[in-house]
């Protein structure tokens, strides 16, 4: 795909700025719930004549323009977009049209299963031989900065809102552990007033 495509979209006022993005189809004045847009336009959805296209408002008019990463040369990670060359898996270069079942969203593309299932247990058997090295101490698995999984040692970010006591699964070995969030109370003071001295 060339990445200078501009289409113009006839089928577009130039007026309208209300559009937004569905997978590949472009939506303008998108009703919601059986009622009009606000601005009180029809809504209109088309598809790009050709994958990898988006459309964009330049210059007063919408026109169909390349939104692929790869062809754009932008180095963007998570196209939204991808052009029909470019939709392969990017361990094997299976083109997704023979790919059936679940694909893994990445960086730099997707990972077909088959991909994703030996990138799996290469990472398991890599985290669980590195820990294999030391002997087994559940001592260096309390009151850490961050939670490790007792089974390989694997770092798992959590965020803030997920913080509480549960069952978890290690998704690199597949270790089943409890994790159990420690809180330590500090105290901060101030005066009030003018300080007290004598």
């Amino acid at each position: 795909m060339d990445k200078n495509t501009k289409i113009l979209i006839a089928e577009i006022p130039g007026e309208w700025t209300e559009r937004l993005r569905s997978g590949g189809t472009n939506i303008w004045n998108e009703s919601r719930s059986g009622e009009p847009h606000r601005n009180g336009l029809p809504e209109v959805r088309l598809n790009p004549p050709e994958a990898g296209l988006y459309a964009e408002r330049i210059d007063g008019a919408w026109y169909w323009v390349s939104g692929c990463g790869k062809c754009n040369g932008t180095g963007e990670s998570y196209s939204y977009v991808v052009c029909d060359k470019h939709n392969v898996c990017s361990l094997c270069g299976t083109h997704r049209s023979k790919i059936t079942g679940a694909v893994w969203g990445r960086r730099d593309g997707f990972a077909c299963a088959p991909c994703q299932t030996r990138e799996d247990a290469a990472a398991k058997a890599e985290a669980l031989a590195k820990v294999a090295e030391n002997k087994y101490d559940p001592w260096d698995y309390r009151a850490q900065d961050e939670c490790k999984c007792p089974h390989c040692a694997t770092v798992i970010h959590i965020e803030s809102e997920d913080y509480g006591d549960k069952q978890m699964d290690c998704e690199t070995c597949g270790g089943l552990f409890d994790l159990v969030t420690e809180y330590s109370v500090t105290f901060t003071t101030t005066v009030i007033g003018e300080r007290v001295t004598a």
